[in-house]
């Protein structure tokens, strides 16, 4: 297990088992403006996660994409924010307390979540969705959603 805190956020991920689903994951495919916006601007998602997503044993140009999980856009009058699924095994405790799993209905209005913004640019929510996501061999599996703000982009 590798151990990850981000303020008052502890993350105990089983990185090797992170890295083999993303080895069988596909990259983004949607060939539309936003996700093609997306892909251009990973290597700036990396700099600015400085080695984030390999302690997590994440692959930023793999598409997760399970159910309503999937690369979302927002467009804002100064700026455009992509909301990105990554899918973490492992465990969150806030503040010391395990993160209780995702179990509301709708699912936003009740969801409890750790979220630390990290930069200027990127923030994260972390949502436990065991119950949820299907990885094999996976007993506990977290929704990192990778909230990226970026400049307008022209369609």
């Amino acid at each position: 297990m590798t151990t990850v805190e981000l303020g008052n956020i502890k993350l105990e991920i089983d990185r090797i088992e992170t890295e083999k689903f993303y080895a069988t994951q596909n990259g983004f495919v949607c060939d539309c403006p936003d996700c093609l916006n997306y892909v251009s601007k990973i290597s700036d998602v990396k700099s600015e996660l400085n080695g984030l997503d390999k302690k997590l044993g994440i692959d930023l140009t793999k598409d997760v994409g399970q159910g309503m999980d999937e690369l979302m856009p927002h467009d804002y009058v100064h700026h455009h924010l992509y909301v990105i699924p990554y899918y973490v095994i492992g465990k969150c405790y806030v503040n010391k307390n395990e993160l209780n799993r995702e179990n509301s209905e709708p699912i936003w209005t009740n969801t409890k979540r750790a979220e630390k913004k990290l930069t200027e640019n990127i923030s994260l929510s972390i949502i436990n969705t065991t119950d949820y996501i299907e990885i094999e061999n996976a007993k506990s599996i977290l929704t990192v959603w990778l909230e990226f703000k970026t400049e307008l982009i022209e369609k």
